[in-house]
């Protein structure tokens, strides 16, 4: 399963490893006698005021990810949340799920329950490392935050300085080992070794060391991090495991006065996923499921799995193949009235009997009836447009009934999955000089990664990206008193190749699979990974694609105050890139009849283009009131249209590859009570403007999102002294659709009419409506009149809260206490399930005393009862995961 050795990247990966390396192999104890200089020790920011903030809640220090200039969050026109290492590690951040409870913005539907990149404002946006943009986190691995020193989140697209990015924003991510570049300022080594248990058998272990280093007489420092983790998840079944290796060295003066930093990351995760199935409003609301195994069992030669071949012939369809008319794939058209209107969604007419395919099978098989009520029933229930639902959507009628839900019980699983994660950096910087300075960075990223899926889907992704970016600032000192210019040029080329092959089509979503029961031979579905001769009962790939891009660009950008009293930023930046992507002739399984399925493709599919594209940003910040600044920000940034696994779609590339996304945002910032309070109110809207109606679904789908934003988020956090910190927030926004779009949704069968089978002596319902159904997957055909009626993205709630306190006693005593209210949302776009309100309560007690440290966390103190849609957008209505129960954890941590 693993990709071969790749030359570059083995290559690039070696030189990265080696150079922090090659600095420790050389290391001598820094000299403590009699230091040539004072010792500075590193101690938390105070703020103005004398205010003790030793968590760093306050957003006070001078923070660049914004823009690339060094300014405070009070002085930066742009929406910007920072959580330092300490508010992480008391608050027990530890997977993306959990930022929400510090940050407005973050709250991020689960990919298949494992969420790595963050979105932010109901949109995906970019992870970035160290201020360079990493590839798309596309949900193989978890996004570990406990691995992190510091996290920044920057909503919005990004600055000219950046390059292309994302309409939502960015999270920058600083891991622990940045804390090398610290090290220079210690006398001695330090470290910390932590160990934290908890519920679901979790077991995590980390280890941090550091300090001074000297080579060649210059003085630097290093940090090396690691973490491992074996734990359970809610879900039964599930693991999550993780292995992360950190190291990076720091050394000033490495090249003529540039300082070096040096480093990398190395992360193998195999964390699996799993969903809920059979997912009804009385399952959300009542915790009532619907039982029962597919009537036809699949695997004709009973060895356990069932071959592609199985697949196709044991349930045929009618007519020649294609992706609408598969084994477990149907699609339906909307149904009007005799007025010639479309039926309201959820109403449509229900048509009695059962499915042709059904009865013929109980007719031959009569035990499978034992009452004969079915067959009594006669043929009928809606068609699809095949005009035929075939064998394998029914369940049987003698296993079908109904069940209480246990939630931590999943119907889709991956069987198999690895996921491995390398990045590492090399920069110059120069920053001796407050009027100029410079740096090169030097980056890679990668992600190699699989997974077998019991749906069957899943496959293999190789991507790694390859990345120089240089930056100068320079200040402008000969201008008059009243007017200050600092400027910032960027300029950065950057090359991604992303390879990957497949197979399966996701039949049922892990509907087929009754929760209730062991997993059985209905659940299992060979993948191409374990046989891929379908001639042996083995299935075939039926992709293979190979992407390409290069993208190169540069920008300026001006901060400019004048009268000391009003601040500008203006920039532009222009881009320009190169793609090209080769879909590889592969197996097409939905293709000729169920007696003689699918053929291979006789050519490949090849396309190559070039695209530019301009962004640019404008900032108005008004500070003539001492420690309130009002601020504007209005700006385009153009953007990659590129798919959650860094692919590129021939359609798009023949169209043009770039796309643009526009933000305006204004709000007020304020620093109140002598530095003890900041508040932050912000009003924007985000969209995307390159889209039309008439532009290609594949361009419109990409993952930067073709939705308009607009919302308001209010921030406060309190800090009244050095024992005590709180902070809260507030987020209301609604996305839209623009352009709406039509297209297919998946449905469970009572929706699309199907009825119930009722016993007529005692009015017993004996056969479920969407137990017709269960078997596979019912698509239906959403017409464009009736699409535009529902132009509001679901799935992310509307309505955001959240409330963070932190004492510490002098004694070495603490706790912390956590809240939040996420408002009622649906699983998906046309708004059939509703999911209920999330109410969230965390608590934590701490003890320290000298060296060692205690922790006890209770997550979910009330055990809520709570759910999160799978992506709240097209075909999602069926699809959510359920939030763990309350839970336990306890860490001890001991610094040496």
């Amino acid at each position: 399963m693993k990709a071969k050795s790749r030359p570059i990247h083995a290559l690039f990966v070696s030189a990265l490893m080696l150079s922090p390396a090659a600095l420790l192999a050389q290391v001598k104890p820094a000299d403590t006698t009699k230091p040539a200089e004072p010792i500075l020790v590193l101690e938390k920011f105070v703020t103005d005021g004398n205010v003790n903030d030793p968590l760093g809640v306050m957003p006070t220090t001078p923070n660049g990810s914004a823009f690339g200039f060094d300014k405070t969050i009070l002085d930066t026109p742009r929406s910007v949340s920072v959580i330092s290492a300490d508010v992480i590690d008391k608050m027990s951040l530890s997977a993306v799920e959990d930022l929400v409870r510090v940050v407005p913005g973050v709250f991020t539907v689960t990919r298949f329950g494992i969420q790595g990149a963050i979105d932010v404002r109901n949109v995906p946006a970019d992870t970035y490392f160290r201020g360079m943009k990493r590839i798309n986190l596309q949900g193989h691995g978890r996004s570990v935050l406990a691995a992190m020193d510091q996290i920044e989140v920057v909503k919005g697209p990004p600055s000219p300085i950046y390059g292309m990015g994302k309409i939502g924003g960015y999270t920058n991510m600083v891991p622990k080992a940045g804390r090398a570049k610290t090290g220079a300022y210690l006398t001695e080594n330090e470290g910390t070794m932590q160990l934290t248990l908890g519920s679901y058998n979790k077991f995590e272990a980390t280890f941090g060391y550091g300090g001074p280093l000297s080579v060649a007489g210059k003085k630097g420092g290093f940090y090396v991090y690691g973490l491992v983790e074996d734990s359970d998840a809610f879900v039964q079944d599930v693991g999550v495991t993780q292995k992360i290796m950190q190291a990076a060295v720091s050394l000033d003066d490495a090249v003529g006065k540039m300082r070096l930093e040096s480093g990398f990351s190395y992360q193998l995760g195999g964390t699996a996923g799993g969903f809920p199935g059979r997912i009804t409003q009385d399952w959300i609301d009542n915790g009532t499921v619907i039982t029962g195994v597919p009537l036809k069992n699949l695997d004709a030669n009973g060895n356990g799995s069932v071959g592609y071949y199985e697949l196709y012939r044991g349930s045929p369809v009618r007519g020649n193949l294609s992706g609408n008319n598969a084994p477990l794939s149907q699609r339906f058209n909307w149904p009007r009235d005799p007025n010639g209107n479309y039926y309201a969604l959820g109403s449509f007419p229900t048509v009695a009997g059962i499915p042709r395919t059904m009865y013929d099978y109980l007719v031959a098989n009569p035990a499978a009836d034992p009452t004969g009520l079915l067959r009594a029933q006669g043929v009928g229930s809606p068609l699809p447009t095949s005009a035929q639902l075939p064998i394998g959507f029914v369940l049987d009628p003698r296993t079908v009934g109904t069940a209480t839900v246990d939630y931590s019980r999943a119907s889709a699983y991956e069987r198999d999955l690895e996921a491995e994660f390398i990045v590492g950096y090399i920069d110059l910087i120069y920053d001796r000089d407050p009027d100029f300075g410079f740096k090169n960075q030097l980056f890679f990223d990668s992600q190699d990664q699989y997974k077998v899926s019991n749906t069957p889907s899943g496959g293999k992704q190789d991507v790694y990206v390859i990345e120089n970016k240089f930056t100068m600032t320079k200040r402008f000192t000969r201008l008059p008193d009243w007017v200050e210019v600092n400027s910032l040029v960027s300029a950065n080329v950057r090359g991604t190749r992303s390879t990957g092959y497949r197979w399966g089509g996701d039949f049922g979503g892990g509907y087929r699979v009754d929760a209730t029961l062991p997993v059985a031979v209905y659940d299992n579905f060979t993948h191409a990974f374990e046989n891929n001769d379908i001639n042996n009962d083995g299935a075939p790939w039926t992709s293979r694609y190979r992407t390409l891009y290069t993208e190169v660009g540069g920008g300026v950008l001006l901060d400019i105050d004048l009268f000391s009293k009003l601040n500008v930023m203006v920039g532009g930046r222009i881009d320009g890139s190169e793609a090209e992507n080769l879909n590889v002739a592969s197996f097409n399984a939905n293709t000729g009849t169920s007696a003689n399925p699918g053929r291979m493709n006789t050519a490949d599919e090849y396309a190559k283009g070039w695209d530019r594209g301009g962004s640019w940003s404008a900032s108005l910040s008004y500070k003539g009131i001492p420690k309130v600044v009002p601020y504007a920000t209005i700006g385009r940034s153009s953007l990659t249209l590129e798919s959650n696994n860094n692919s590129l779609d021939n359609a798009v590339i023949n169209a043009g590859h770039i796309g643009e996304g526009e933000i305006l945002e204004a709000g007020i910032k304020t620093s109140l009570l002598k530095n003890t309070v900041f508040v932050t109110v912000a009003a924007f809207e985000q969209t995307r403007t390159d889209v039309s109606p008439n532009s290609d679904s594949s361009i419109i789908s990409a993952e930067v999102s073709s939705t308009k934003t607009r919302g308001t988020e209010m921030e406060i956090k309190w800090v009244p002294n050095k024992a005590f910190s709180a902070s809260a927030y507030a987020l209301v926004q609604r996305t839209t659709y623009e352009p709406i779009t039509a297209g297919t949704i998946w449905l469970n069968a009572s929706w699309l009419g199907f009825k119930d089978v009722v016993d007529p002596a005692t009015g017993q319902i004996i056969y479920y409506a969407d137990a017709f159904g269960y078997g596979g997957k019912l698509n239906l055909v959403v017409p464009q009149e009736v699409a535009v009626q529902y132009d509001v993205k679901q799935g992310v709630p509307e309505n955001q809260f959240g409330l963070n306190t932190i004492y510490t006693h002098a004694s070495g005593f603490g706790f912390t206490l956590s809240g939040n209210y996420f408002a009622s949302t649906y699983s998906g776009r046309f708004k059939l399930l509703k999911l209920p309100p999330t109410r969230t309560v965390n608590v934590g007690l701490f003890y320290r005393l000298g060296d060692w440290r205690a922790k006890v966390d209770v997550f979910n103190v009330t055990d809520d009862v709570s759910f999160r849609a799978r992506s709240g957008g097209n075909g999602s209505e069926t699809l959510l995961t359920v939030n763990p129960e309350r839970r336990y954890q306890f860490t001890i941590s001991r610094a040496f």
